[in-house]
């Protein structure tokens, strides 16, 4: 029986809000007419509208698309008749329990108070025991402890997904006064079907306080505080670190996520109404790409505690074995890696530099003449076809990754135009000194598909500054982290992806009849010029890279001294000493070159690879200093003994080149008039080497002055704080020793100078 006008009008009203009320979806309240998921929030409904937009996946929707793509967990191929008869059964509630839609949730009532005697609860144990002591292998004692003073419950049996499940393990959460406001509720069995991601339902009790989470204390418990994502990393942490925690009076807090600003709210509550002394915060997230994402957030937010008016000192740590503290706990290892924050932003900046699609060779390893600049065709299906044939979620997956890497490939053989093209090599140089924080391959692959780029963000950072993506405009497409995917793997050596696999596969992997491995998967993914958003001109300046120094503008002493400090810094790191007074004997002997005399050189020991040096010429001007330097910090970071690349000595010559200039121009030193010229010798070298990848030696490059570039802003921030002095021979034996090894061609490597 059809339904009428009226009634579809009716369905369509039904809010989302009130859904999630329904159905115990936790969400927040950011700003007024928006909610936030809890478990992801990226997802935002807009009250008003009664649709919602999930930013980091840019689906959007009503109701009936809200229950497919995110509480289903559905792909866009499948039937939403499954969400539809979800949509149904919360009709039939609001008509059954009489509820005016309209008057409860168009006129912004209360939100649903928590109340931890509606969260129910059995005072049998068994299941939650059963799941902490064998599933999860926590220690009985522990855990008979937690649930005697009722840190741990076992909830009563429910429905979802149209099934009835077993017993969970019930969380509660206490405020910082002790009080129950909110609640984990985690499954105690496996159902791949309906949880892909995690295996077991995980869930946040209704109306729960969000600004706080479940937490244990120990000792006085108000001078550390620890961070987790979920309450099993907290309590296996815990098990293996009870007597340190209770020397270091910590409190630790699972924020179920990585909502990393829960730990702020927690901490100025407790500072705020119970007066702790806290002076140490713990970043105990997992050890993947999000958790170093969401850690990250403390290394950009200082703390200071204001009843003791001492800075709050931040540690990151993560398991030594495993992504989390309970895989570690179930392998049998004990430990913890400790890092400063700062240590804690390279990891991160490392895992955001990784841009390799899957086990895929690096597509600028590839020969330019080898790669295709033509898509594959696209065959339109009759209408016929259309109707009959019906993807799954499988092949549209494989559809849009086929797309994404015919992008790619394409804007792989544009990388000659950089040989053939000055003007083209010198805005890819410029871009990348912008110092955007990109990779130099994603700088390249954003260079290659829109030449025009300049302040490059993803969907999220953008909207995070209250700028919006232009409707229609198509997105750029890059290499982003990796992730770990769960993957089956056939008899035949065939992959299949846990997500794509059918249940009768699952069943057989559950069985240990089909072998299961976890293999990095290189996700691509999409950025915005600004040129394709809607932001105005008094926003730019709040939305570019702070530049540490501008050297164009201000040529001061003190800031070309910093800048050079600086520089020598990042060789006293990769351990090569800076000679910059006494080499002039040795450097006037060297070859002269296009540039006149060599004004510095970078030498190591064949037979001592640890021995290595850079020579400077003592009449430098500043900014020379800081070129010359920038060169050879190229050279000893490329072309070492310690690197695999055989390349010749025009081939090092011009990366350094390539290298110092970004350096340089990052720092607002202008080439001026000889800009072009030098960029088209360049582009000359590049085009006559014959049979060599542009795509590698590029990457390399601009890869080399990434690094030094991202050291250098960071470092000019916050200030050269030590005193950093170059070496000079300080005796004629040493200066002999180095002359005598700059003589034999066995001893040093061939010299880079400048």
């Amino acid at each position: 029986m059809s339904m009428t006008k009226a009634e579809r009008q009716q369905l369509k009203k039904l809010p989302i809000q009130g859904y999630c009320d329904w159905k115990n979806i936790p969400y927040s309240k950011s700003t007024p007419g928006e909610l936030r998921m809890v478990d992801h929030d990226s997802l935002v409904v807009r009250t008003q509208k009664n649709l919602f937009v999930w930013n980091s996946t840019g689906i959007r929707g009503d109701l009936v698309d809200f229950i497919h793509y995110y509480e289903l967990g559905k792909n866009d191929s499948d039937s939403k008749g499954e969400a539809i008869r979800h949509q149904l059964a919360y009709a039939r509630y609001v008509k059954g329990a009489d509820i005016d839609v309209d008057k409860l949730y168009q006129n912004n009532q209360p939100a649903y108070q928590f109340d931890y005697k509606k969260v129910y609860r059995t005072k049998e144990t068994n299941v939650a025991k059963d799941y902490l002591v064998h599933q999860r292998q926590l220690d009985p004692k522990f855990v008979d402890r937690l649930i005697q003073r009722g840190e741990v419950a076992q909830g009563s049996k429910y429905h979802e997904n149209d099934k009835l499940h077993q017993n969970p393990v019930i969380f509660p959460w206490k405020d910082v006064n002790g009080k129950i406001v909110g609640a984990d509720r985690q499954g105690t069995e496996t159902d791949f079907e309906h949880y892909a991601k995690r295996g077991t339902s995980k869930k946040i009790a209704r109306g729960s306080d969000v600004t706080t989470g479940y937490n244990l204390s120990f000792g006085k418990g108000d001078q550390t505080l620890v961070l987790f994502e979920s309450p099993i990393d907290l309590l296996s942490y815990a098990q293996q670190n009870h007597q340190e925690l209770i020397q270091n009076n910590a409190t630790l807090l699972s924020v179920s996520g990585t909502d990393a600003k829960r730990g702020l709210h927690y901490l100025n509550a407790a500072i705020t109404e119970k007066n702790a002394q806290f002076k140490h915060l713990i970043v105990a997230f997992d050890n993947d790409r999000a958790g170093f994402q969401a850690a990250d957030f403390y290394e950009r937010h200082p703390l200071q505690n204001p009843n003791t008016q001492q800075a709050i000192t931040v540690e990151r740590q993560i398991p030594l074995k495993g992504k989390d503290w309970n895989e570690q706990l179930k392998a049998g290892v004990t430990g913890k890696q400790s890092m400063t924050m700062a240590d804690s932003t390279k990891r991160l900046d490392a895992l955001e530099e990784l841009a390799a699609q899957e086990s895929q060779a690096n597509p600028f390893d590839v020969k330019d003449n080898h790669v295709s600049a033509i898509p594959a065709k696209r065959t339109e299906p009759t209408s016929s076809s259309k109707k009959s044939v019906k993807r799954t979620k499988a092949q549209r997956r494989k559809e849009n990754a086929q797309k994404n890497k015919a992008i790619m490939a394409e804007a792989v053989a544009k990388v000659k135009q950089y040989h053939d093209d000055p003007k083209a090599l010198k805005e890819l140089l410029d871009f990348t000194a912008t110092g955007l924080n990109y990779s130099a391959r994603n700088s390249m692959l954003i260079h290659l598909q829109r030449e025009d780029a300049t302040l490059v963000k993803g969907y999220n950072q953008w909207h995070a500054n209250g700028i919006q993506v232009n409707k229609g405009e198509k997105g750029i497409k890059i290499y982003g982290a990796p992730v770990d995917l769960k993957t089956i793997i056939k008899p035949n050596g065939e992959k299949v992806f846990w997500r794509d696999a059918t249940p009768e596969q699952q069943a057989l992997t559950n069985n240990n009849q089909l072998e299961v491995k976890t293999i990095k998967h290189y996700p691509i993914e999409t950025v915005f010029d600004v040129k394709q958003t809607n932001a105005t001109q008094k926003q730019l300046p709040k939305l570019l890279p702070n530049r540490p120094i501008d050297l164009a503008t201000d040529n001061s002493p003190i800031h070309l001294d910093n800048a050079y400090k600086a520089l020598l810094n990042y060789a006293k790191q990769m351990k090569v000493p800076v000679y910059d007074q006494g080499a002039d004997e040795i450097l006037a002997k060297e070859r002269m070159s296009w540039q006149g005399q060599a004004k510095g050189a970078f030498r190591q020991s064949k037979s001592d690879p640890t021995n290595k040096h850079i020579l400077l010429r003592s009449d430098l001007t500043p900014t020379d200093k800081i070129q010359t330097l920038a060169h050879e910090v190229a050279h000893a970071k490329l072309h070492g003994l310690q690197s695999k690349n055989n390349w010749s000595t025009e081939i090092k010559e011009t990366q350094a080149e390539l290298s110092s200039y970004v350096v340089t121009k990052s720092l607002g030193i202008e080439p001026g008039e000889q800009s072009i010229r030098y960029i088209a010798g360049w582009s000359d070298k590049l085009k006559k080497l014959a049979g060599a990848d542009t795509g590698k030696i590029l990457n390399q490059a601009l890869q080399a002055s990434t690094d030094v570039t991202s050291y250098l802003s960071k470092n000019l921030n916050l200030g050269v704080k030590r005193q950093v002095t170059t070496k000079k021979f300080q005796s004629n034996d040493q200066l002999a020793v180095v002359q005598e090894s700059a003589q034999n061609t066995n001893q040093m490597t061939n010299t880079m100078r400048r």
